[in-house]
């Protein structure tokens, strides 16, 4: 298979103050849905405004549908769509009348624009609002215009970042549903802070900590990080001194970070409930109540946590070494 996207040793700086990517190299198949996953400052807009040629790079190359990506590419960026995560509109044209401005943008005869149009209208769920005003709409009727606009040209490249943002749960559902029915039809490369949609519908991961990549491949490696399933408890009082007594004590790892939640790895190295007993013993002995233990299949989002936790633990034994 053949890659959409090659970036080959990428570096961006800004301003001589800002490393926003380090020395990133990855490549992304054809026809593949990936999901570009980071916090915030981790350079994941910098890749999407560099695969897009909004910006070019401090080094290396990129290479998109097979040519060089550079800003004056306007017939290679013609066959991508885009969506933004704050996409901005003419408020006073209706939504027929932009998405009419943007097929003619892209040369499409009339017939095509009218065809093309409500078909993206009606998928969108705009279709009894496409002729009001756009500046009466609402955040998420934004977001599904957007999304409209970036299918007008019929792209072999998609790249949204952030589409189910401010959508309600039907529009949210309605634009999932949209993207598995893309799936394999189209390159996708989606940015979104929500890892469930994510999980839904991306094949492939693409994760990035402080500019530099820590993960490329398969969804199902990154989970491969964890075992099969998980012990989660449900706990309250002395969490900390409960967390660091299962380090010391039993030698598990707590996947979680939310302050009344500890999740620990099932690695098949004893009994379920040889290994509550021994939790009962520490939170008794720490002042910590488990109010709930459940176990639970591994997720994407504990996979995920992971690997940036590992990184940044990484990062801090290099600031330390003397």
């Amino acid at each position: 298979m053949s890659e959409a996207i090659i970036f080959d040793r990428i570096t961006k700086v800004y301003e001589s103050r800002q490393i926003a990517l380090a020395d990133i190299s990855f490549r992304l198949p054809r026809g593949s849905t990936v999901g570009l996953l980071g916090a915030n400052g981790s350079g994941k807009s910098t890749i999407i405004r560099l695969a897009l040629g909004l910006i070019t790079p401090s080094a290396g190359t990129i290479e998109v549908l097979g040519q060089r990506m550079v800003p004056g590419a306007r017939a290679l960026r013609q066959r991508i769509g885009f969506l933004s995560d704050d996409p901005a509109f003419p408020k006073d044209l209706t939504a027929i009348s932009y998405l009419r401005f943007v097929g003619k943008c892209f040369g499409l005869d009339r017939c095509e624009r009218k065809a093309r149009m409500g078909t993206l209208l009606r998928a969108v769920g705009l279709t009894d609002d496409a002729g009001r005003k756009i500046g009466t709409y609402s955040t998420g009727m934004k977001t599904r215009l957007g999304i409209a606009a970036s299918l007008m040209n019929d792209p072999e490249l998609l790249v949204w970042d952030e589409p189910t943002a401010g959508l309600d749960p039907i529009s949210r559902r309605q634009t999932l549903e949209l993207l598995e029915t893309l799936r394999g039809q189209k390159t996708i490369l989606l940015s979104s802070h929500i890892l469930g949609d994510i999980d839904r519908v991306c094949d492939r991961l693409l994760v990035l900590n402080q500019g530099q990549r820590l993960f490329d491949g398969l969804r199902s490696d990154l989970e491969n990080l964890l075992p099969e399933s998980v012990l989660e408890l449900r706990v309250s009082g002395s969490v900390s001194r409960f967390r660091a007594a299962i380090s010391e004590r039993l030698g598990r790892e707590d996947l979680c970070h939310e302050s009344d939640r500890v999740r620990l790895e099932l690695k098949g190295d004893g009994k379920v409930g040889k290994i509550v007993e021994s939790l009962l013993v520490v939170a008794k002995e720490t002042d910590t109540v488990i109010e709930g233990i459940n176990s639970t299949s591994r997720r994407l989002e504990d996979a995920y946590l992971k690997l940036i936790t590992e990184d940044e633990f990484r990062g801090f034994l290099r600031a330390t070494k003397t």
